[in-house]
């Protein structure tokens, strides 16, 4: 019985070994097979960081007396008219009110001391140019009062709660498209328009008889110091001519032409021409003051454009 058994095992045993021996033995997966099975993997990419932006800030050049200023839309938190009830200096502006630019803005009677420049604030005319007797009764000025009253104008406008900018005539609405719901926030006169057209003639600054220039009541044509505004986008620009650098106003016409401005319009230039700037991003200008000579006294003024 006993040898029964054993005789059993032992074939058992015989032909798990017969098993083994005839069954070949499971291979490793080479990479390329599983590669073929699964699919390459994609490689990864590791995303490229672009280096911050630095903040734009207020910058000046300075062209051998020609000054191009450009203020970046992030740099204006507060951009309005400033007047005072006196004739004030720039700089005496620029101190009181402790903003980062003051500008000279309209014309002014330095006679009686009143406004020929509309200026709006607030959405309110502050300064009224019908209410000049001086140019209202005039009999030279008589005929062509419209002309002088509708005169260019740089605007702050409140397009739906988005801020933008605008050179236009007094009498144009504030919105140009049906759909721009654009109030006038800010305005302040001055004129001619430079830039995309020099309108010298049309806004009554210069008169022809024929090619004859019988009146040029800002020296239009003759070299000057300047005042400019413009504006490139949300971004403004201001061009100031001293006297080491005179220009015309069709030559700063060009030269806001090759500054590629989207409009341009002249403010109140010669001995009004004034600029004080505080400078805090541009060690550079910092507490920067140009007037129109600096070898004569600066100009007091009625009228001011304020940047903060």
């Amino acid at each position: 019985m006993l040898n029964k058994r054993l005789m059993t095992v032992l074939l058992i045993a015989m032909s798990v070994v017969s098993a083994i021996l005839i069954i070949p033995a499971a291979r490793a997966v080479t990479i390329e097979e599983q590669q073929e099975y699964f699919g390459v993997p994609e490689p990864a990419v590791t995303p490229v960081r672009k280096p911050p932006t630095a903040p734009r800030r207020i910058e000046i050049e300075n062209r051998n007396g020609l000054y191009i200023i450009r203020v970046p839309h992030e740099k204006i938190n507060l951009i309005r008219p400033h007047v005072t009830k006196l004739l004030t200096f720039n700089k005496s502006v620029f101190d009181a009110l402790n903003v980062e630019l003051v500008v000279n803005g309209g014309y002014f009677d330095a006679n009686n001391k009143r406004t020929v420049s509309y200026v709006v604030i607030d959405g309110k005319t502050v300064l009224d140019p019908t209410k000049n007797p001086s140019l209202m009764n005039s009999t030279t000025l008589g005929e062509h009062l419209d002309e002088i009253l509708d005169r260019t104008e740089f605007r702050v406008l409140d397009c739906g709660g988005e801020m933008r900018f605008d050179i236009q005539k007094h009498s144009a609405p504030a919105s140009r498209k049906r759909f721009d719901r654009c109030k006038i926030v800010h305005s302040i006169q001055a004129g001619p328009e430079l830039y995309p057209k020099l309108t010298m003639e049309e806004e009554y600054f210069v008169e022809k008889n024929g090619d004859k220039v019988v009146r040029d009541s800002i020296t239009a044509l003759k070299k000057c110091a300047r005042t400019a505004i413009g504006y490139k986008g949300k971004d403004i620009y201001l061009i100031i001519a001293t006297v080491k650098h005179k220009v015309t106003l069709p030559e700063l016409s060009k030269i806001c032409a090759d500054l590629k401005l989207d409009k341009a319009m002249n403010f109140d230039g010669g001995g009004s021409t004034s600029l004080n700037f505080k400078g805090t991003d541009n060690m550079a200008y910092r507490n920067f003051e140009i007037i129109s000579d600096k070898k004569k006294s600066a100009r007091k003024l009625k009228s001011f454009l304020i940047i903060n």
